[in-house]
């Protein structure tokens, strides 16, 4: 099976910081990398370095930003298919984190919010039955819509976070496979909270909803019942692209083994997430591909 994720890529610049800053307040940092980020590309990686064929597909413009996007891929084991799009400048994002690993983050999506279906279909024409699709919150609403169509024409199976959130998400919830949230995510878009949350997205159809807490671990939920899966215990250095890491493990972990995702599998994110919030930055804080091997163990293909 084959993963394709289209989402955003950016250049990410972290600052640390002694504590996010308050309204109005103005606050010095230390810039501690800059380097590969963006929910899509975050997800792409991981999937690639747990050995799952992955393409990529995201849009940047064309500046110096798209010129080391695209350097810092080729470090990567992954198909990366980008849009070139001349009339966007590349989207970046500013991380602020804190000496408790606490973040926040500012994201540009003028390149991925300019990625038509036109433009992308095209870059599907490999995509066989049982693949995935993997989505995020960053493309239009008219976009995701088609994307999910076009995933439904080729039996495609369907992974949607919806993160950043919109309220406008709520049809594509009962479209999606596979759904991965955080808690505030599912407050928002649910009207629950914890488990009267996933029970409510997999009333509306997935098969699969995965709610992220934390250090509070997640909740599992498929059928009929909801699992508590509890978070590995870490220090916390930074906690920027602790989610994606777990999302992408669990989805490679189940890929690897030809079946749908489960509790091992959560386990199995819950130690990758661990290993990712220890360390500072973003791409360069996910396990390598060695550390996956090991995790997963997954053997050289």
């Amino acid at each position: 099976m084959h993963a394709y994720v289209i989402g955003n890529i950016v250049m990410d610049e972290t600052f640390q910081v002694d504590a996010l800053p308050k309204e109005g307040e103005s606050i010095l940092g230390t810039r501690k990398s800059r380097e590969l980020g963006g929910k899509g590309a975050n997800q792409a990686v991981v999937l690639a370095r747990c050995d799952v064929p992955t393409t990529l597909i995201a849009g940047v413009g064309a500046d110096e930003q798209a010129k080391r996007i695209r350097q810092a891929l080729t470090n990567e084991p992954i198909d990366a298919r980008l849009l070139s799009l001349p009339n966007c400048d590349t989207d970046q994002s500013i991380v602020l984190a804190d000496r408790s690993g606490r973040n926040s983050i500012v994201t540009t999506v003028d390149c991925a919010q300019a990625m038509a279906i036109t433009d992308i279909t095209p870059l599907l024409r490999d995509a066989n039955r049982d693949d995935h699709m993997i989505l995020q919150g960053n493309l239009t609403p008219k976009t995701t819509a088609a994307l999910f169509d076009e995933a439904d024409r080729l039996g495609l199976v369907t992974v949607f976070n919806p993160s950043p959130v919109d309220i406008t998400f709520k049809p594509f919830l009962k479209r999606a496979n596979i759904i991965f949230l955080n808690a505030r995510e599912a407050e928002q878009l649910t009207g629950y909270t914890g488990q009267d949350a996933v029970e409510a997205l997999v009333a509306k159809g997935a098969n699969c909803v995965v709610l992220t807490m934390g250090s509070d671990g997640a909740l599992f939920g498929r059928d009929n019942s909801v699992e508590a899966i509890p978070a590995q215990p870490a220090v916390v250095t930074d906690a920027t692209g602790a989610g994606d890491a777990y999302q992408s493990t669990a989805i490679a972990a189940a890929m690897r083994r030809g079946k749908n995702i489960d509790a091992s599998d959560l386990k199995c994110a819950a130690v990758a997430s661990a290993l990712t919030v220890s360390r500072f930055g973003t791409i360069s804080a996910f396990p390598n591909v060695d550390e996956f091997k090991e995790l997963l163990s997954i053997s050289p293909t």
